[in-house]
């Protein structure tokens, strides 16, 4: 699968292929996968990846990083010096759940609240009929005991999953995949963030259009309260004075070139 460097201080390699790609390829090999560890990799992971040593390590040991909205398929296409195709979370995970209708993939569900991944199964099970749901888990808004901790990857792995969706929100599904990725029998493993509360109606999912122009940042912006307001409005500075600072890298060594 090709892929795009971006150098220091990221030096992560992003995928630079298309959704129907990436399923193509997976289906063809998902056998051979174990522990597989995906990421999708959107502007606050970004701006906290800018930040935090711990979050550009655990990152780095993903197997896919997709450029999951503008600014990272911006900062992607800049090196790869033509456009890479945005593969956003929250939309991969119901073209993998329709790829993998007719192919016996099996997922599992971690994450949200027991009514709301219910809710989650509930709609899929009804966009999808053939989909086989092979469980899924709400933990408590607490750590696991190192027993619950136990049953869970004993739950996974008795279910015979072919994909983990966890949707606990960025860095903490990262962190939480990288710690269990060692224990848990599955081909793949994704943070998809907050795709569990838009695809069981929890929260509210922007408009298609505002998806296509690549305004969903504003979009929860606007919609998500004050405090999200400050937190989106630090991220899209942080972000935005990055990708100004590798465009001007990427001019100076165009110059320097020619």
């Amino acid at each position: 699968m090709k892929r795009t460097f971006v150098p220091h201080p990221l030096d992560l390699n992003i995928v630079d292929s298309s959704c129907r790609n990436v399923l193509e390829d997976w289906n063809l090999h998902l056998k051979d996968f174990h522990s597989g560890f995906a990421v999708f990799f959107e502007a606050n992971l970004l701006s906290l990846a800018l930040r935090s040593h711990d979050v550009r390590s655990c990152i780095r040991q993903a197997d896919w990083i997709f450029p999951d909205g503008v600014a990272v398929s911006k900062l992607a296409s800049l090196h790869a010096k033509h456009p890479v195709e945005r593969i956003s979370g929250p939309t991969f995970i119901l073209k993998a759940c329709e790829y993998g209708q007719s192919r016996g993939w099996k997922h599992f569900f971690y994450g949200g609240t027991p009514e709301s991944l219910e809710v989650l199964k509930r709609k899929l099970r009804e966009q999808f009929p053939a989909i086989i749901i092979a469980g899924g888990y709400a933990p408590p808004f607490r750590p696991l005991t190192p027993e619950e901790d136990a049953a869970v990857i004993k739950q996974i792995n008795d279910s015979g999953a072919d994909f983990v969706w966890v949707g606990l929100g960025g860095p903490k599904q990262e962190f939480w995949i990288q710690a269990h990725r060692s224990a848990l029998k599955v081909p793949v493993m994704l943070g998809v963030g907050a795709a569990f509360d838009f695809h069981s109606g929890k929260r509210s999912w922007a408009p298609e259009i505002i998806r296509r122009l690549g305004l969903e940042w504003f979009w929860r912006m606007c919609s998500g309260g004050r405090r999200t307001l400050f937190r989106n409005l630090r991220c899209v500075s942080i972000v935005s004075l990055f990708l100004l600072k590798e465009r001007i890298r990427a001019s100076f060594r165009k110059r320097s070139k020619s």
